[in-house]
């Protein structure tokens, strides 16, 4: 099966040497490279140009800024391969055998989606690795039996052509990735998950990428795209995966409005806290009933959580 491998390009000139030659250091030949240049200021274009014209199986392409969504949909226009590997430009792929088992996979199974593990590094020092379920088992399952939540990251999962298509991208810089993920999981009847790290995300020491910029207008559009997607998905998996995400959106805004001390009386909010609220009680998601109170309980649950793995991790 040939492999068409995706990326949107913004600023990247530091990273993209990486990420092209983990690719070209591929066993499987299979494949085509889409980079999309998203409006770079830096020298990016002209990066990625430069492989395009040393390779006929990379393709170079510039456009104006409209934020990765958008440029992953370009990028998929002009593709051509039977499976879509959706990469970030400052990430790579971590060995030269990722290609080959991807194909193999897809040639034995007959699947609509495979899913597998990620490398987490800052600078030369790895995090560990951020496992694609932390309940399901590898193997092929049905897409009923997803009891969890679903990490948006497209980096980490294999699309096939015949059940993606145009309508599965949106324009934002905030859960595009999420977006893409769930309408076309909505279309599949299977996935395979394999327990093994195939992809390898960067964080810079010297940057911010660590942590995310928390404004009322990222949250608000967070939300309302999580609503739409509950309200489009079919499977009752894909639903309570979703309500399971759903309160993970306040935690990083409500360590913001703590530390202003200012809580946000925008109406559009407190109308989309009130229906993802009604959301978390379909589906059996205990938190107190009150807009405040769900936050507020969120994030009490999210430190237990955070302290409880950091025992555990010291332990071992």
């Amino acid at each position: 099966m040939k492999i068409s491998i995706i990326v949107p390009v913004y600023n990247a000139e530091k990273y993209i040497d990486n990420l092209i030659k983990s690719i070209l250091n591929q066993s499987f030949q299979d494949y085509e490279v889409i980079l999309v240049d998203d409006g770079s200021i830096d020298k990016s274009y002209e990066l990625i140009k430069k492989y395009a014209d040393e390779n006929d199986r990379i393709f170079a392409y510039h456009k104006e800024n409209e934020g990765p969504g958008i440029a992953r949909k370009f990028g998929y226009e002009r593709s051509n391969g039977d499976l879509i590997y959706f990469v970030d430009s400052d990430d790579w792929l971590t060995d030269e055998q990722v290609l080959y088992t991807i194909n193999d996979i897809f040639s034995k199974k007959n699947i609509d989606i495979l899913f597998f593990d990620r490398e987490d590094l800052i600078g030369n020092r790895k995090l560990g690795s951020i496992k694609g379920f932390e309940k399901i088992v590898p193997g092929e399952h049905l897409i009923d039996e997803i009891n969890e939540v679903i990490r948006p990251g497209l980096g980490a999962k294999i699309l096939k052509r015949q059940i993606l298509d145009m309508q599965m991208f949106i324009d934002s810089n905030v859960y595009e990735d999420l977006y893409t993920t769930y309408l076309y999981l909505n279309k599949c009847k299977n996935f395979y998950y394999i327990d093994k790290e195939l992809y390898t995300i960067y964080h810079d020491e010297d940057s911010n990428s660590l942590s995310s910029i928390n404004n009322e207008s990222k949250m608000i559009k967070s939300m309302d795209i999580m609503i739409k997607l509950y309200n489009i998905v079919n499977s009752k998996s894909l639903k309570y995966s979703l309500a399971l995400r759903m309160p993970t959106v306040f935690i990083p805004f409500y360590m913001d409005v703590i530390k202003k001390k200012k809580y946000t009386n925008n109406p559009k909010f407190k109308n989309l806290t009130t229906n993802m609220a009604q959301i978390l009680k379909e589906n059996e998601i205990k938190v107190n009933k009150n807009e405040y109170g769900i936050i507020k309980v969120i994030i009490y649950n999210f430190l237990v959580w955070y302290l409880n793995r950091k025992v555990k991790n010291e332990k071992n």
